[in-house]
């Protein structure tokens, strides 16, 4: 199955656009430490085990770090019948502000 790319700067307009669900694939501590707005965090070792649990009728757009971990993921997703948008260039390149957990 195939997946389509778009720029990270554009994640949160594609998230609305598309009544998408935006995922952080990276782990806890880096997601708590500061994330996009709106994202759910789900670690790619949980997707690469099965454990994704997201809805197969929303877009899912994907993101980590740099943009490798989230091409991973996009790949498995799309492969498991997912409708996944990956955001390349990861959250080092998005320029918006950040949310953080604590």
């Amino acid at each position: 199955m195939r997946f389509r790319n778009i720029n990270i700067r554009n994640i949160i307009n594609e998230a609305v656009n598309n009544e998408g669900i935006i995922v952080d694939v990276r782990e806890w501590e880096e997601f708590a430490n500061g994330h996009i707005p709106m994202a759910v965090n789900l670690p790619l070792s949980d997707i690469e085990n099965g454990k994704a649990g997201l809805p197969k009728n929303k877009v899912i757009i994907v993101y980590c770090e740099h943009g490798s971990s989230s091409m991973m993921a996009a790949r498995i997703l799309a492969d498991r019948g997912y409708n996944v948008i990956n955001a390349v260039g990861g959250i080092r390149n998005y320029r918006g502000a950040l949310t953080k957990r604590r």
